[in-house]
């Protein structure tokens, strides 16, 4: 028996004014809105759960040398809205350390996270999981019960 998390009262003409809305664009536009507001309890946590080096570290590749500095994997996480898959129509937005075309790359972080040969995990976004996950989903269900509730509004005029 599954558990009802909002209960809404005339889903049914909801549902057809909604469709009625037009533009999934900027309906996905106004989620990831709703998303990123939520987000930002977790992506606190996630920074304050990450772990910073002592010292300086080279990453070294055919092509290029870099130098890492102590805190880079902290300041490289922030909110990631999915492109692939259901992210394409629907809002996804994922929390964790972004890598591609950025000053503070955190591409090592799955190293970090799930340990090495060499290395112990740390399973730091797992932490920060556990810190948010009840007010995440509870702020969530109140916000997008807004949104949907300022749609109704607008189409009922």
């Amino acid at each position: 028996m599954s558990k009802n998390l909002v209960e809404i009262k005339g889903f049914s003409e909801l549902q057809r004014k909604l469709k009625t809305l037009g533009n999934d664009k900027i309906k996905r536009r106004e989620m990831l809105k709703v998303l990123g507001q939520v987000a930002n309890p977790t992506v606190k946590a996630a920074r304050g759960q990450a772990p910073i080096s002592k010292r300086s570290h080279v990453q070294s590749g055919k092509r290029s040398r870099k130098v890492i500095q102590p805190g880079n994997l902290k300041k490289s996480i922030g909110k990631i809205t999915g492109r692939r898959g259901l992210g394409k129509r629907n809002a996804v937005l994922y929390v964790g350390p972004k890598s591609k075309g950025r000053k503070n790359d955190g591409w090592y972080a799955k190293f970090v996270q799930h340990g090495t040969v060499k290395q112990t995990a740390n399973p730091f976004m797992k932490r920060a999981y556990q810190q948010t996950k009840g007010g995440v989903t509870a702020d969530a269900e109140v916000k997008v019960a807004r949104y949907m509730q300022k749609q109704i509004d607008r189409l009922s005029k």
